[in-house]
């Protein structure tokens, strides 16, 4: 069984196509949301989504969350005494996805299409690509982000022919699609984004607001103070996408500090955020070649669209309001279980077509004479938004008399200064002897949509020839290697006995311990020591009955005390 996953900053989703249609899988609690978090137990045991996330608060040393936005690079989380990675972090969330997907279905999930930010590069794509081999699942194919989103909501709507803004805002990252509909074929024009530009962010600056209005110095706060800050953030922004003001208060060293928020105040708070948000939209138009007006409609993804500061912001940017086919939570996924389907053949939607473009320029290093620092200056072969697949060739010459070498470096992004781009590797090849600028080198690129780039490289003079292929296949890690990290995760077991809503509400009860003072407290130890008891005698019956009433006591703490 091959399955769609949007594996997302702030929460994951599976997804199937089945019975002709996209059908998401809930998890052991019944939601289609697993919030990605991880968090470790001294006891060995590794516990993911919803249980781990009430842990950010009371064992924020040994829980992480938001680990997607370093995906392909040298951080390190260190959790319980040793030290992940975040692909790693990751393959502990798709684990999680793969284990619900199978009681779910009833039948081994053996493949998985995941989805990725479409401005990932190939260091980003390839840790993905390893956190789905270390998780234990085969994935050949990555797909955008938005491309899923343009994917479900083509699927979703009645007309035959658009041209869709897709506009992609999750926990972590940006992204901005320009694509185009018509006849069974997607086909992305542009893209553009920020992946470090997300939900979490609107909470920080939320946060800074709080700790600024009372001349509180944020990073000086113990870090269970930050993570309880951050999560009431994070609850008064959602409260403000259905009332018009957000109260948010928060006991520090035993003084009660509040402030209003509302619509008008998130604004001038996340003002720099905003501008980066224009720019990613701008940056989509402009490449794609269309204007606003050319725009049939402008499609929500991403959990952190929903807010109504967003949506207000795209209209008055774009003149025009955007809408949400379906639940922007959940379309990416069902984009990406569209597209595990057509990868499938189901008979259904094999015919549809989905064609992806490079979001990144692609090109070589040359030598600039009048640099004296001797930085290399980046040559594109391959612009960012060409349609994949794709082939170009470039010329290049010598910079030295009786040069017998010439050694290309490859390079991604699109900064001038190649220090500033990513280095793919480079090829060396042997070349005829002549006068500087005499030589002629072919450097063709190809490069296709499971984003393999093969490097080819010929000097006319002497008929020498190289090929080099570089694939997103992961972060230099050897089988071996990967063979290792597997049976290290294998040693992290999650505790599936039992009932998941026991240790949710167990979980929820340390934290609200934690925040709350006083009578309140001493309730909500005393609820959770009946529960241990009524768990320890196993009267189900009674664990029902009980369960509600505690859940309904700790509601209404949440909602009265705004903790």
């Amino acid at each position: 069984m091959i399955i769609g996953i949007d594996l997302g900053t702030t929460n994951s989703l599976a997804c199937v196509y089945k019975d002709g249609k996209a059908q998401l899988i809930p998890n052991s609690l019944g939601s289609y949301l697993t919030p990605s978090v991880v968090s470790f137990e001294g006891t060995g045991e590794v516990i993911v989504g919803a249980v781990a996330k009430e842990r950010l608060v009371t064992n924020p040393a040994d829980t992480a969350a938001a680990f997607k936005r370093f995906m392909g690079s040298p951080k390190v989380f260190r959790l319980a005494g040793k030290e992940f990675t975040p692909q790693e972090l990751s393959a502990f969330v798709l684990r999680q996805l793969k284990q619900d997907a199978e009681k779910y279905l009833g039948e081994e999930v053996t493949e998985a299409v995941i989805s990725v930010p479409a401005y990932f590069n190939n260091n980003q794509r390839a840790a993905t690509l390893e956190a789905g081999r270390i998780a234990g699942i085969h994935v050949e194919r990555l797909v955008n982000e938005p491309s899923a989103a343009a994917l479900a909501s083509s699927m979703l709507s009645d007309k035959d022919e658009q041209i869709y803004l897709v506009f992609d805002f999750g926990g972590g990252t940006l992204d901005v699609s320009v694509v185009d509909y018509f006849n069974n074929v997607i086909e992305i024009l542009a893209v553009s984004g920020d992946n470090h530009l997300g939900g979490t962010d609107f909470d920080s600056k939320i946060a800074e607001f709080f700790c600024t209005s009372h001349n509180i110095d944020l990073q000086k706060l113990p870090l269970q103070k930050q993570a309880t800050l951050k999560r009431l953030a994070e609850k008064a922004k959602k409260e403000l996408t259905e009332k018009e003001s957000a109260l948010l208060h928060m006991d520090i060293d035993g003084e009660d500090k509040a402030v209003i928020l509302n619509n008008e105040i998130l604004i001038q708070c996340c003002g720099t955020l905003f501008d980066r948000i224009e720019t990613a939209v701008k940056h989509a138009l402009r490449d794609s070649g269309y204007h606003a007006e050319d725009i049939n409609e402008m499609i929500l993804a991403g959990g952190s669209s929903k807010m109504p500061v967003v949506s207000y912001f795209l209209q008055n940017l774009l003149g025009k309001k955007p809408i949400m086919i379906g639940s922007p939570d959940e379309v990416i996924a069902q984009g990406a279980g569209i597209y595990a389907g057509i990868k499938a053949r189901n008979q259904e939607i094999r015919d549809m077509l989905l064609t992806d473009i490079c979001p990144f320029t692609l090109g070589v290093g040359i030598y600039n004479p009048s640099n004296s620092e001797g930085h290399l200056n980046m040559s594109p072969i391959i612009e960012r938004n060409s349609v994949l697949p794709i082939s170009k060739t470039g010329i290049y010459t010598n910079v030295e008399d009786m040069q017998r070498k010439i050694k290309f470096n490859i390079y991604q992004g699109e900064a001038f200064d190649c220090a500033d781009n990513l280095c793919l590797g480079s090829v060396t090849i042997n070349i005829a002897p002549v006068m500087a600028r005499e030589a002629c080198v072919k450097v063709t690129f190809a490069y296709d949509i499971n984003g393999i780039l093969v490097v080819d490289v010929e000097d006319n003079f002497s008929n020498n020839k190289k090929q080099a292929i570089f694939k997103s296949e992961g972060m230099n890690l050897s089988p071996d290697e990967i063979a290792k990290k597997v049976e290290a995760l294998k040693q992290y077991k999650s505790d599936f006995s039992g009932d998941e809503r026991d240790k949710l509400l167990l979980a929820r009860g340390s934290r609200l311990y934690q925040e709350l003072t006083g009578i309140n407290r001493m309730r909500v130890a005393e609820a959770m020591k009946e529960y241990e008891y009524i768990l320890s005698v196993n009267d189900r019956h009674a664990k029902h009955i009980l369960r509600q009433q505690i859940t309904t006591m700790f509601d209404q703490f949440e909602e009265f005390f705004d903790v």
